[in-house]
């Protein structure tokens, strides 16, 4: 059998043929695969591996996420999967960013630092009772895409100060030190 990509779900094999292995799963005598990767057989055994395996969110994790709403003094961040090193399951739940975590110093308000829709990279601090809370005081953390707030068009950095590309509008923003460098995929 050639090694051929495949999705969950996707039929692979029989349990008449093959042995069912790492990464599937038997339905009525059919081999399907439960993970997105390459297939392979080895000793008449099918398994399914990926080159990126998704790992498990903790303290200390680095993510990437996008600014969905800001209620003062937080702001409501999707984490988004499949992005740089770490891949992580779909979740529809938030993670919060209190404005005390944006930047070392005093923030009163998360709306100085962040905009909605702005893409940024944060660590998890802390996990407690279903609250999953990030931090972006690191050089490395901020926003790594902004958008501007009058008309969406994406900013870039001008001495310092981020600048819209589309109207010229001027904004503060905490930047990570590779403000669009960074990967996002």
């Amino acid at each position: 059998m050639d090694r051929k990509f495949v999705v969950p779900g996707d039929f692979i094999g029989t349990e008449e043929e093959y042995l069912p292995g790492e990464g599937t799963f038997v339905d009525r005598e059919r081999i399907y695969s439960t993970l997105t990767g390459e297939s392979s057989e080895a000793a008449r055994k099918l398994a399914v591996s990926q080159k990126r395996p998704l790992r498990a969110l903790g303290i200390g994790t680095t993510i990437i996420g996008r600014v969905e709403n800001i209620v003062e003094p937080i702001a409501l961040v999707s984490m988004q999967e499949g992005l740089g090193e770490a891949r992580f399951g779909g979740t529809d739940e938030y993670a919060v960013l209190h404005a005390s975590m944006i930047r070392k110093g005093f923030v009163k308000n998360v709306r100085d630092e962040y905009k909605i829709g702005d893409i940024i990279r944060a660590k998890i601090v802390d996990l407690r009772n279903g609250e999953m809370r990030l931090s972006t005081d690191a050089d490395n953390l901020g926003a790594i895409k902004a958008y501007c707030g009058k008309c969406r068009h994406p900013m870039a950095v001008e001495s310092g100060i981020i600048k819209c590309e589309g109207c010229g509008n001027k904004d503060n923003r905490k930047l990570a030190n590779d403000y669009r460098k960074a990967s996002m995929e």
